[in-house]
C-alpha cells in the first residue's frame, strides 16, 4: 500500500490569486518536477484542507482540475495518486529548464524560434479558445494507449479511411446526437482538417460559376470566400437582434449559410420560429442549408436550442463543427455531416487533395470523447470562460468604455457597438492595433453598410489580461 506523505503547498490568503488556483499550480508544480511521484497517493481532500486550513471545496476544486488535465488519478474514493502515465524523465528535464536563466541572452539567440513560435494571441482576438485549460496530460496519455493497442498500423496509408477512422466518426455520431440532437448514421460523418477546409470541398462538390449563395450579412469571412472560390455569386442576408432574416420571397439558390446558434459575429441566438423558416426557405429554394454550429457549446445564460439539423425533415442541412474551439486550434480536425447522397461525392473530392487525416490524432480524439474527458472539459470551459465573461463586463462598466453588448449568454466573443453610431470603427480598431489590441472592426465580415462596433474574443484571456487590455481600450476611446 502507497504511503501517504504531508504535501506542503504555501497558500497566502493576501494574494490576488484565489487560494485554488494557488493550490492547483503549487500541486502542478511539485508533480511536474517530480518531488511528488508518479503512483503516489496524496492526502485526501478532508486531511489537506485541514493542513492548510482551507475549505475543503478548494481543494475539491484544486483535484478536479488536476484530474481532468491527467496529473491526478482515483482509483477509489478516499484516494487519489500521482498519475502513473507521466513521463518521470520529461519532468525532471522540465524542471532543469526552469533552473536557467530565462533571461539571458544566449538563452535568447538558441531558443528564439521556439518562443516565437509559443506566442499567444493578442487580446482581444475572437475565436481563441483558452489552450491552457486543455488537459494535455490526458491526451497524451489516451495517445500513448493509442498506440500501443494498434502498433504501427495508424503509421501507413490508409486511403480506406478517407472520410475518417470510423472509430471517431461513431464517437461523433454519438457525441453530436447527446449533445446537439443531430440524427445521422456514422457513415454521414466526414471528418476534416477544420471547417475552412469543409466550407472550401463543399464550395468545390456542389458550386458552379454564377451560382447563388446566400450568406448573413456580417458573417463568417471565411465562409464567403470559399464561396467565391467556388464561383458564387454572394446574396446578403440581414441581421437583426434574433439573428439572421429570413427572406420574404424565396429565390433560386444552392446554399444558404448560417450561425443559428450564435450568429458570427454578433452573437444573437436564432429562434426555433426563424429556424424552421430557414428550413422552408431552403426547401423551397432547393439549396442546401449549411449549419455552421462554431461554438455552441459554449451557452452560460441560456438553454440550448436545438440545432437546425434536428429540425430538418427533408434532409437538406448540412451540419458543420469544429474542435479548434473546443479544444485547441492546431489540432485540425473539423467535421461535417453530410446528407446521404452526398457522401460518396464528398469521399471522391476528399480523395483528389489527400488520402486521409492525421489518423493518431483521429484516434486519440476518440478515445478521449469515448472516455467522457471531452465532456469534462467543456463544463470546465464553460465555467471558466462565464467567469472570464463577467470578468470583462465588470471591467468595461468600471471604465466606461462607450459600448454596449447586447448579447452576453455565450460564445467565445462579444460584440460591442459604439453608443455614438457616427464613431469610425475601422480607424478605432486601427488605433487600438496600435495600442496592442486586437479587435476586428465590424465592418471587416459585412457586404453592406455596417453598424459602428468592434468584436472582442475574451476566452483565451487570463483575468488580470482582461482587466488591464480593457483599460488600454478605454484610454484610446475615450
Amino acid at each position: 500500500m502507497n504511503r501517504i506523505k504531508p504535501v506542503t503547498v504555501l497558500v497566502d490568503r493576501k494574494k490576488s490569486v484565489s487560494l485554488q488556483d494557488q493550490l492547483y499550480d503549487g500541486l502542478k508544480w511539485r508533480i511536474r518536477t517530480g518531488e511528488l511521484k508518479c503512483g503516489e497517493a496524496i492526502p485526501s481532500t478532508r486531511e489537506l484542507a485541514k493542513d492548510l486550513g482551507v475549505s475543503r471545496n478548494t481543494v475539491i476544486a484544486a483535484y478536479d482540475r488536476l484530474l481532468g488535465e491527467g496529473y491526478l488519478e482515483s482509483e477509489q474514493r478516499s484516494r487519489v495518486y500521482v498519475s502513473k502515465s507521466l513521463d518521470e524523465q520529461s519532468r525532471i528535464e522540465q524542471k532543469s529548464m526552469h533552473s536557467q536563466n530565462l533571461t539571458s541572452s544566449s538563452f535568447h539567440s538558441t531558443r528564439g524560434r521556439i518562443c516565437e513560435a509559443i506566442v499567444g494571441p493578442r487580446a482581444f482576438r475572437p475565436c481563441q479558445p483558452d489552450v491552457g485549460l486543455f488537459p494535455l496530460a490526458e491526451w497524451n496519455r489516451l495517445r500513448n494507449r493509442i498506440i500501443r493497442r494498434v502498433g504501427v498500423g495508424l503509421l501507413h496509408y490508409q486511403s480506406k479511411h478517407a472520410l475518417g477512422l470510423p472509430s471517431l466518426r461513431r464517437a461523433l455520431a454519438e457525441y453530436l446526437q447527446s449533445s446537439r440532437g443531430v440524427r445521422c448514421d456514422w457513415t454521414q460523418i466526414a471528418i476534416t482538417t477544420g471547417s475552412q477546409q469543409a466550407l472550401y470541398f463543399l464550395s468545390q462538390l456542389l458550386l458552379k460559376k454564377g451560382d447563388r449563395v446566400m450568406v448573413e450579412d456580417p458573417g463568417f469571412t471565411g465562409a464567403k470566400l470559399a464561396f467565391q472560390r467556388g464561383g458564387a455569386k454572394l446574396k446578403p442576408l440581414s441581421v437583426d437582434a434574433q439573428g439572421v432574416v429570413p427572406p420574404k420571397k424565396v429565390s433560386a439558390a444552392k446554399i444558404i449559410y448560417t450561425t443559428p446558434s450564435r450568429q458570427f459575429p454578433t452573437g444573437a441566438c436564432l429562434p426555433v420560429a426563424r429556424r424552421l423558416a430557414m428550413l422552408q426557405v431552403a426547401k423551397a429554394s432547393g439549396a442546401w442549408l449549411v449549419e455552421d454550429d462554431y461554438d455552441s457549446e459554449f451557452r452560460y445564460t441560456r438553454p440550448p436550442v436545438p440545432s437546425l439539423h434536428s429540425l430538418d425533415e427533408n434532409g437538406r442541412v448540412i451540419y458543420l463543427g469544429s474542435m479548434s474551439k473546443v479544444l485547441y486550434p492546431s489540432l485540425r480536425i473539423g467535421y461535417l455531416v453530410l446528407p446521404i447522397e452526398l457522401v460518396q461525392p464528398f469521399e471522391s473530392l476528399r480523395l483528389i487533395v489527400e488520402d486521409h487525416g492525421p489518423l493518431i490524432d483521429q484516434a486519440t480524439l476518440a478515445e478521449f470523447i469515448e472516455s467522457g474527458c471531452l465532456y469534462t472539459h467543456i463544463r470546465r470551459c464553460r465555467k471558466t470562460y462565464s467567469q472570464k465573461l463577467d470578468v470583462f463586463l465588470e471591467a468595461a462598466n468600471r471604465v466606461r468604455l462607450p459600448m454596449t453588448f447586447p448579447f452576453t449568454d455565450g460564445g467565445m466573443n462579444l460584440a460591442g457597438y459604439f453608443e455614438n453610431q457616427d464613431c469610425d470603427s475601422r480607424d478605432m480598431s486601427e488605433r487600438l492595433d496600435a495600442a496592442g489590441l486586437d479587435c476586428p472592426s465590424m465592418d471587416l465580415y459585412c457586404i453592406q453598410k455596417a453598424p459602428a462596433a468592434l468584436v472582442f474574443g475574451f476566452t483565451a484571456f487570463d483575468h488580470k489580461t482582461i482587466v488591464s487590455s480593457i483599460a488600454k481600450a478605454a484610454k484610446v476611446m475615450n
